[in-house]
């Protein structure tokens, strides 16, 4: 078996973080402890060459997804993140390689690492494999989780403030008159949609309105899909209708609702409602277009590369950080105040 930076970090009785810094000639860290990592990974048989890197290298970045998320220009919002990503990376000069992945015994980013030895990984979305962040770990390669966190595990992460946002949505049905808000989306183990889901019920609470299982629809599909919003607001439909207001957890799933809805003969808003989440470019060109939150998705990937490059630097790289990013209502044509 090959002999890995953790199998130096526990003979020595250090971190796997300096044993990375030391092999790759990065970070602060003193002289004496530099040689000394050096000389037990000589004698453990520990393969040196790629590791060692003047400090100056081209720093070799690779952001992974889920497979289901290729191609990333498709999608409207992982895309935009990755631009963030990209120009970010540029700034510092740093190659950046994309990867997906199918399951979690894919090994495919391992080849690739095996290939061009990654410096540091941009995991996005939901959809990651615990395994892949915590293989990463053992192998001492900085992670940054975008649009997800790991509460078992110590990993860095940029997400958005959703419960913020769906907040914000409920707040602006009711000033508008509006009690019976309905709720359309999932899968709720997608942790953001999750947390805008649970907004919305405390949201409902807040305002005194209890929640009602009639006036929600769920799915358990892989990910935000224009289809199960037609699907939601079908089901919505054949219970006829309870709700003056629908709240999906995303653009997509509200662009279905929509579709839905003409389909039905029911005019948004006049008849109905229809407020989205994400501020996808889709969303003001919708008839109506569509009252929705803006998540900062540029920002999200530029700041995930850059607080990958300072642990790549070894800048408080002992401290794992989950940094939140506010939203903001973005208000359009596509909800009506009801008469009082």
């Amino acid at each position: 078996m090959s002999v890995t930076l953790k199998d130096i970090a526990e003979q020595l009785g250090v971190s796997i973080t300096t044993v990375s810094r030391a092999l790759s000639g990065r970070g602060r860290i003193s002289p004496a402890m530099r040689e000394q990592v050096i000389q037990k990974a000589e004698e453990l048989g520990y393969e040196l060459n790629h590791q060692q890197q003047p400090e100056t290298a081209r720093k070799r970045i690779c952001i992974v997804i889920n497979s289901r998320l290729h191609p990333l220009p498709a999608d409207a919002f992982y895309g935009t993140v990755m631009v963030g990503v990209e120009n970010e990376c540029q700034k510092h000069g740093s190659s950046v390689f994309f990867q997906t992945i199918s399951h979690p015994g894919d090994t495919s980013l391992w080849e690739l690492h095996g290939r061009v030895q990654l410096d540091g990984m941009i995991l996005v979305g939901a959809d990651i494999y615990p395994s892949i962040v915590e293989e990463a770990k053992r192998r001492g390669i900085p992670v940054v989780l975008v649009d997800n966190w790991l509460p078992n595990l110590n990993v860095d992460c940029v997400v958005t403030d959703n419960r913020g946002g769906v907040i914000q949505l409920v707040n602006h049905l009711v000033s508008l008159g509006h009690e019976r808000i309905g709720f359309i989306g999932g899968p709720l183990s997608h942790r953001s949609l999750q947390e805008r889901y649970e907004g919305y019920q405390s949201a409902l609470v807040s305002h005194g309105i209890q929640p009602n299982s009639d006036w929600c629809w769920l799915h358990n599909a892989a990910g935000p899909q224009i289809s199960k919003g037609r699907e939601g607001i079908e089901a919505l439909i054949e219970r006829g209708l309870p709700v003056t207001a629908v709240l999906t957890d995303n653009d997509n799933t509200a662009l279905g609702v929509m579709q839905g809805c003409a389909a039905a003969g029911i005019r948004v808003p006049d008849d109905l409602s229809v407020v989205g989440f994400d501020n996808v470019e889709l969303s003001a060109h919708l008839s109506p277009p569509l009252t929705t939150v803006h998540i900062h998705k540029h920002h999200m990937g530029k700041i995930a590369a850059r607080r990958l490059h300072e642990l790549m630097r070894g800048e408080d790289a002992h401290v794992p950080l989950r940094i939140r990013l506010g939203t903001e209502l973005v208000i359009r044509d596509s909800v009506r105040q009801l008469q009082k």
